[in-house]
């Protein structure tokens, strides 16, 4: 895949719909100032661990000859792990991208248990989205679509 394809692959992800693409992450570059942190989503688990283990770490340079190998031998059981017990908070700390220094994975999952505030980015997230009158508060069905319009980066 040509960088090209591969930047083209990995914005069309960003931008679906993930009430229709359900499996996601939320990743950015391992540089805690500057970093732009993106939601990725995927139609199966499959898409997502595939995008995991080539596409997500050469949009960071980890290149073929140059590293990705390496990368791909120890993330691979894990997601292997990923793919037979499902999202796990305790696999996607040991996934930890960041150890390579390249990207970090902060969250993985299914949209519905990020818009139901489950765990620790999913409640900061509807918790910023609903604001503090709302707080602690379930999203309504009716604001999906503001909510995935909140979880996008305004464009540079």
């Amino acid at each position: 895949m040509s960088q090209t394809e591969l930047f083209a692959s990995a914005a069309e992800a960003h931008e679906r719909d993930p009430r229709a693409y359900p499996y996601g992450y939320l990743t950015g570059g391992s540089e805690e100032l500057g970093s732009v942190q993106v939601f990725v989503w995927f139609r199966t688990m499959d898409e997502l661990i595939d995008s995991l283990l080539d596409v997500e770490p050469r949009m960071y340079g980890v290149e073929p000859k140059r590293g990705l190998e390496a990368f791909q031998q120890r993330v691979r059981p894990i997601l292997e792990r990923l793919r037979q017990q499902g999202f796990d908070e305790s696999l996607r700390a040991e996934f930890a991208p960041e150890a390579d220094g390249k990207y970090v994975v902060y969250w993985w999952g299914n949209y519905s248990d990020l818009r139901q505030g489950n765990g620790e980015v999913g409640e900061q997230l509807v918790t910023e989205f609903l604001g503090t009158e709302r707080r602690k508060q379930l999203l309504p069905n009716g604001e999906d679509t503001a909510f995935i319009t909140f979880l996008r980066p305004p464009a540079a």
